[in-house]
């Protein structure tokens, strides 16, 4: 089975860096790693991590593919392609930023009919201080489930993952 999970946000929102600390706690599980990157190290096309992994349910090997999105605006063109099989989306919420300049950056999502694919939302840089508060974004995203991050650290990395994953495959399951 082959699933294809995007993280989306705006730009520095912390998608690569959540690829990249899946890559260093599921080492075992790394199939392939692409990420072309600016000088800046910002995303200019694409950002892939590409895991195996076995499910419990039947012993199933699931192939995930995990990409992210370009969240400069110049890049807005590139993300169409990247939004043609998503099978669900990590919205990477960065609560340094106003609720509008994320919330524009969720609702682009509409146009492509993603708003209605399995969707996790991460409420990254929970440790700045300023971040917006945390119900402020659990209201705004009334519905879908919020999970707090501090990605550069590794937390809530991995719960994310397993939730938008689990949702992903029930999806799958109750599709059949």
């Amino acid at each position: 089975m082959n699933v294809h999970i995007l993280y989306h946000g705006l730009g520095m929102a912390g998608k690569t860096t959540n690829l990249e600390k899946l890559k260093e706690i599921y080492p075992g599980y790394v199939s392939d790693r692409v990420h072309q990157k600016t000088k800046e190290d910002r995303t200019v096309y694409i950002d892939m991590l590409a895991l195996n992994i076995k499910t419990r349910s039947g012993d199933k090997e699931v192939n995930i593919s995990l990409f992210t999105t370009p969240g400069q605006e110049r890049f807005r063109l590139l993300r169409s392609w990247l939004f043609g099989q998503v099978n669900g989306m990590v919205f990477v919420f960065d609560s340094t930023r106003s609720i509008e300049e994320n919330m524009r950056a969720y609702e682009e999502l509409k146009q492509y009919r993603l708003s209605k694919v399995p969707t996790v939302i991460q409420a990254n840089k929970r440790d700045v201080k300023g971040a917006l508060p945390l119900t402020v974004i659990q209201q705004a995203f009334n519905g879908y489930t919020v999970v707090e991050a501090v990605a550069s650290a590794g937390i809530g990395v991995a719960e994310t993952f397993r939730l938008i994953l689990k949702e992903v495959l029930n999806a799958t399951a109750s599709a059949r």
